[in-house]
């Protein structure tokens, strides 16, 4: 019963004296108590900006949702964080499964705390709606993580800060995918749009794009399970993703890397991500930790507990130097602070996704534990790929407009730096001196890719290549039905160069996952505290 007493009386305006200085100056600690809060404008800033910064949670952005094993990311066999390296976790796990689930709610929480009290605060009219309309895209935004992770999840709608009227239902997934979309569409009618907001906050474009996201994942759904041909929703994301392109607010990043560095953040691509701020503010993360080179973290490294599988680095084309190697490395970060990158492409050496890598250390007063990289939620190049693949489905295969969004992933893939070789682009020398190879992932036509099938698959390693990393895989392959069948793909499947399969124990995961991991269980702490609560099938024992 504690975490769910823990959990509700959890109070928003505790949330509220760690707000980001970016986003708003710290309130003092002499206004912060119940009776005086949600009084003022001031009040109402800084409620919202507390339910930002609950994104930055482990069980939100901070670090768990890397930990969900798919066909291109997997956890080392010395911890598997209880089993969800291996999928032999149970409703018991609290590495992942429980700080899931908590820290959602807990953000859900503050996010209609926001909902709830800023409506009876005398202020501008407008600006109060914004706020309100920005909590709102918060508390969409978590809930579309949990309905994909349980399924059936409570939907709550106020503020809970007493023990009365705990033992709630999950709400269908259907209720639950209806309530995101009217939150988003009142953000599309009163968030700012990019240049108003400051970076962090949501935008107009920032909820078209998660409305297209939601509705490309629940017609995949609909299809998946034989309940429709999901062509409605499939129309509606196609239409979204598309008005945020011609909005024409967003840009590629020339260079792929530069996306993801700390030196280039709150850049053009970026739609919305999580802000983090290190030097000593709390607000730092160890995003790089996982998601890095592999090496000492004092020189720029990263642990090794998560990394890339051996068979990510060869799902892509020949010439796609820059996104392979950036994203799925096969280096090491040396103790005195050099590269060693001449490892053979069968060595013990492990894969690692280097997307958000600490390398080279740019800053005097660089602390790892404290690092100052953003968590993209979503960038522009996510939404060209929603785009397509709404479109071929809408068309049953591909138009000119498909091909046109993809092969704009593919025109920035051309772009190398310095002398263009795999070890230039390890050491991440700035300022960029780019070069445009046109031999580089040529544009693809109707004659590579003529039917909904090929494009298809084309897209399913297309979003790999482009968002691996990003936790964005795992829901993939859930919405395709693909899950289990890519994972024991891997068990006897040897790609062209290489002379075995996964290493590494991968028949361990492999025969262990099945169907209905497609969700994850209801924790059972939370079951024994909430009778209401049903478990999900797989997880009774």
């Amino acid at each position: 019963m504690q975490n769910i007493k823990y959990l509700f009386i959890l109070l928003a305006f505790t949330t509220l004296l760690s707000s980001c200085q970016d986003f708003l100056d710290e309130v003092p600690k002499s206004e912060a108590s119940p009776e005086n809060y949600y009084k003022t404008a001031e009040h109402a800033e800084a409620a919202v900006v507390g339910a930002y910064n609950a994104l930055q949670r482990n069980g939100l952005y901070g670090q768990v949702q890397q930990y969900m094993t798919t066909d291109i990311i997997r956890l080392a066999p010395f911890n598997t964080q209880g089993g969800i390296g291996t999928y032999s976790f149970t409703a018991e796990n609290a590495q992942v499964v429980l700080t899931l689930w908590k820290d959602h709610f807990k953000g859900i929480n503050e996010a209609n705390a926001a909902i709830t009290h800023i409506p009876n605060i005398e202020m501008d009219e407008d600006r109060k709606k914004t706020l309100v309309a920005e909590a709102r895209f918060l508390r969409a935004l978590q809930y579309f993580n949990l309905v994909r992770y349980f399924g059936d999840v409570p939907f709550l709608e106020t503020e809970t800060n007493s023990l009365e009227n705990l033992e709630v239902a999950r709400d269908p997934v259907g209720t639950v995918y209806n309530k995101i979309i009217a939150d988003l569409e009142f953000g599309i009618e009163h968030l700012d749009v990019k240049g108003e907001a400051v970076p962090g906050r949501a935008t107009v474009d920032a909820a078209k794009t998660l409305l297209a996201k939601v509705y490309l994942t629940r017609g995949s759904m609909t299809k998946r399970d034989g309940l429709g041909d999901g062509v409605a929703d499939f129309q509606l994301a196609a239409n979204f993703a598309g008005e945020v392109i011609s909005d024409g607010k967003y840009q590629l990043c020339d260079y792929f890397p530069d996306a993801f560095i700390a030196a280039k953040k709150n850049n053009n691509e970026i739609i919305f991500d999580v802000q983090f701020k290190g030097g000593g503010k709390n607000e730092g993360n160890y995003i790089g930790m996982h998601m890095g080179l592999q090496g000492p973290p004092a020189s720029g490294g990263s642990w090794g507990n998560v990394t890339s599988t051996e068979y990510f680095h060869t799902i892509y084309e020949p010439t796609d130097m820059v996104r392979q190697e950036w994203t799925s490395s096969h280096v090491r970060v040396m103790s005195n602070g050099t590269l060693k990158t001449d490892y053979p492409e069968t060595h013990w050496e492990v894969w690692k996704i280097g997307k958000f890598r600490r390398y080279p250390i740019r800053s005097a007063d660089f602390n790892y534990t404290d690092y100052d990289i953003h968590w993209p939620v979503f960038r522009y190049a996510e939404v060209f790929l929603i785009y397509a693949e709404a479109l071929n489905e809408v068309n049953n295969g591909p138009n000119d407009d498909v091909f046109t969004a993809l092969n704009e992933l593919r025109k920035r893939a051309r772009n190398v730096n310095g002398d263009g070789t795999r070890e230039y682009l390890h050491k991440d020398v700035l300022p960029r001196n780019l070069t445009y190879d046109n031999n580089i992932l040529p544009d693809i036509t109707l004659a590579d890719y003529p039917d909904y099938e090929s494009m298809k698959e084309y897209i399913m390693f297309e979003r790999a290549r482009e968002l691996g990393g990003e936790c964005k895989r795992w829901f993939d392959l859930v919405r395709w039905g693909k899950l289990v069948e890519n994972i024991k793909f891997l068990v006897d499947y040897i790609p062209a160069g290489r002379t075995v399969p996964e290493r590494n124990n991968w028949s361990t995961t492999a025969n262990n996952v099945s169907d209905y991991h497609m969700l994850l269980p209801i924790p059972s702490s939370e079951m024994q505290a909430n009778p209401s609560l049903v478990q999900n099938p797989g997880y009774e024992f």
